[in-house]
C-alpha cells in the first residue's frame, strides 16, 4: 500500500536542504515536540514510534529524554533516515533505530508500541484515515497517538505571503487546502474527525502558536523555497526570471516584519491526540 503523497526519492532530494536548515527547523518546532510529548502522558513506556521522522526529529529528542525506551523512526526517504542515524551516532543514542516504510503499511506486529508521534507529516498522507488505522493497529491497547499539523494558512504569514505572491504573479489559483499538502489539515476539528473515524478514543485538540525568526530577508526566502514543500512545488515549473520577480515582491512585503535586521513571524499549528481502545 502506498499512502505517501510524494515518493521516497522526492524526499531524498529534499534531505540536503533540510540538513542545511536543521538548526532553524529544530528551533522553530521544538515547542511542538514538547507539546506532542505532553499529549502522550507517558508512564514507563518501553517502545515509542515516530512516524515520518524525516532526519530524526522528534524521535531523537524522545530517545535522548528517555534513554531506557526503544524509539523507532519510520520514513519513506532512505536518505533522510541515513541522516537521522548519523545524528543518533553523533549523540551516542543506542536506543534509536530507523525503518524505511510507508506509514500505511508498516512492518510491525500488532500492539507493539506504547505511544506514537507524527510531527508535521500526516498532512502528506493520501488517505489519512488509512494511515491512522495502521498506526492504531501497531499501538498497544490504551496507547496514545499525538500528531501535529500546520494551523490556518492565514495565521502562518511566513509562508502565506509567499504562496499569495506566487499566485498573484503567475495568476494561478490560490492554495487548495483540499489536496494533501502542508495545510491540508489546517481547519479546526478536521483532524479530530479523522481520529474518530479511525476509532481512536478520548480525542483532544490543541492550538499552538509561536514565533519563528529568520536572520535576514534572504534567509527567509532560501528557507521557504528549499524546505517548505508547498513553496518548492509551486516554484518547480516557474522560469527563473519569474521567480526573481516573486522574490523581489516577497522581499518588499516582509519588510514590515524586520526588527534590527531580523524577521519575526507568528506561526500556528494544531496538535491532536487520541487513545487506542
Amino acid at each position: 500500500m502506498e499512502n505517501a503523497l510524494y515518493p521516497g526519492d522526492y524526499w531524498d532530494s529534499r534531505s540536503s536542504d533540510r540538513k542545511q536548515w536543521e538548526a532553524v527547523i529544530n528551533l522553530f518546532l521544538k515547542p511542538v515536540t514538547t507539546a506532542l510529548l505532553q499529549h502522550l502522558h507517558l508512564k514507563n513506556p518501553s517502545r515509542i514510534l515516530d512516524v515520518c521522522t524525516g532526519t530524526g526529529e522528534s524521535g531523537l529528542s524522545i530517545a535522548q529524554l528517555y534513554p531506557d525506551v526503544q524509539v523507532t523512526g519510520t520514513d519513506i526517504s532512505p536518505r533522510m533516515l541515513e541522516i537521522a542515524m548519523a545524528k543518533a551516532r553523533e549523540r551516542g543514542l543506542a536506543n534509536f533505530e530507523v525503518v524505511c516504510c510507508d506509514a500505511a503499511a508498516m512492518p510491525f506486529d500488532d500492539h507493539l508500541f506504547d505511544a506514537v508521534v507524527c510531527r508535521n507529516g500526516i498532512m502528506f498522507f493520501k488517505n489519512i484515515t488509512e494511515g491512522l488505522k495502521e498506526i492504531n493497529r501497531v499501538l498497544k491497547p490504551g496507547g496514545r497517538l499525538a500528531v501535529s499539523a500546520w494551523g490556518l494558512l492565514e495565521q502562518n504569514l511566513w509562508i502565506n505571503l509567499v504562496l499569495d505572491t506566487i499566485a498573484a504573479v503567475t495568476r494561478r489559483k490560490l492554495y487548495n487546502q483540499h489536496v494533501p499538502g502542508m495545510f491540508h489539515c489546517m481547519q479546526p476539528g478536521v483532524m479530530a474527525d479523522w481520529f474518530e473515524t479511525a476509532q481512536l478514543q478520548s480525542v483532544h485538540e490543541e492550538e499552538l502558536t509561536g514565533i519563528v525568526q529568520f536572520n535576514s530577508v534572504d534567509d527567509h526566502w532560501h528557507y521557504v523555497t528549499r524546505v517548505s514543500a508547498d513553496v518548492v512545488n509551486a516554484l518547480s515549473d516557474i522560469p527563473a526570471s519569474v521567480q526573481e520577480i516573486i522574490r523581489s515582491d516577497v522581499a518588499a512585503k516582509v519588510g514590515r516584519h524586520v526588527i534590527d535586521g531580523k524577521l519575526y513571524f507568528q506561526w500556528s499549528l494544531r496538535v491532536t491526540s487520541g487513545v487506542r481502545a
